[in-house]
């Protein structure tokens, strides 16, 4: 079996815990230097990607060299992905687990720069598809301003619908007021994001609607949602957990740039 076939199994395991390292790597192949590590029944991933290859990264973090992904079985495996680092390189890490972050403290001057919460559905539980919604499995003109407040473009909305993607919104007429999309972020993940609701029609629940729509028609696909937000975005978190989304992941990023 190839080294990064390996890899993807192992992530696999956990996908909401590794859902950035999956998609990265699924994405990023031809460019990413990836490392396994195994001792006995002990294993340890490193993925290095160059922040030019990433657009988000290149331009949030433009003086990085590599963007840095890791997870391992057992603290013991760590001091074998240290030596796998490169020296004299400007990294962002991007941490899915605490442990990680106090683990390489101690070997890196690190500086916090971005918090994330990933929240998802609890066994069993289903959600209401609410009457008032509209779900689209097409590219719909109407939409795009919307979802342009949240910093996505044409050409990228048009390539998660002929992923598969779909948008749940609430209209009046003609006109849309509030809207999320679903889409495929990894195998068995799928994203539930660009949420918005015009300020007119804001504090009527229509946001809570369209997501919790959007999140039991990915569950009858037979997929896992995840809902992803800013650790600083209240509003969001308070939505998450109004409608019984749990938090599975707390991702950060973290800088060391050499000076």
């Amino acid at each position: 079996m190839h080294q990064n076939e390996q890899i993807i199994n192992k992530l696999q395991k956990n996908p909401l815990k590794n859902v950035s390292l999956l998609k990265m790597l699924t994405s990023f192949y031809e460019v990413m230097e990836t490392h396994l590590v195994e001792h006995g029944d002990q294993w340890g991933i490193v993925l290095l990607l160059p922040a030019t290859a990433y657009a988000y990264d290149h331009r949030v973090y433009s003086q990085a060299d590599y963007i840095v992904f890791l997870d391992y079985s057992c603290p013991d495996i760590f001091p074998a992905l240290l030596t796998l680092l490169p020296t004299e390189a400007k990294l962002v890490f991007k941490l899915q687990d605490v442990k990680y972050q106090e683990a390489l403290s101690a070997h890196f001057s690190l500086e916090k720069v971005r918090g994330f919460f990933s929240y998802s559905t609890t066994e069993g539980l289903r959600y209401v598809k609410d009457k008032e919604v509209t779900i689209n499995h097409s590219f719909d003109d109407r939409l795009l301003p919307l979802w342009a407040a949240n910093h996505y473009n044409k050409e990228e909305i048009e390539e998660y619908f002929q992923k598969g993607a779909f948008s749940v919104s609430i209209f009046q007429g003609d006109n849309p007021v509030s809207t999320c999309l679903a889409f495929r972020n990894e195998e068995q993940i799928w994203e539930i994001g660009a949420v918005h609701t015009l300020e007119a029609f804001q504090r009527y629940g229509y946001a809570k609607m369209v997501v919790r729509t959007a999140i039991q028609e990915t569950l009858e696909r037979g997929f896992i949602p995840r809902y992803h937000v800013l650790e600083r975005n209240q509003a969001s978190i308070r939505l998450a957990e109004s409608i019984g989304l749990v938090p599975c992941v707390q991702l950060e990023h973290w800088i060391n740039y050499i000076q």
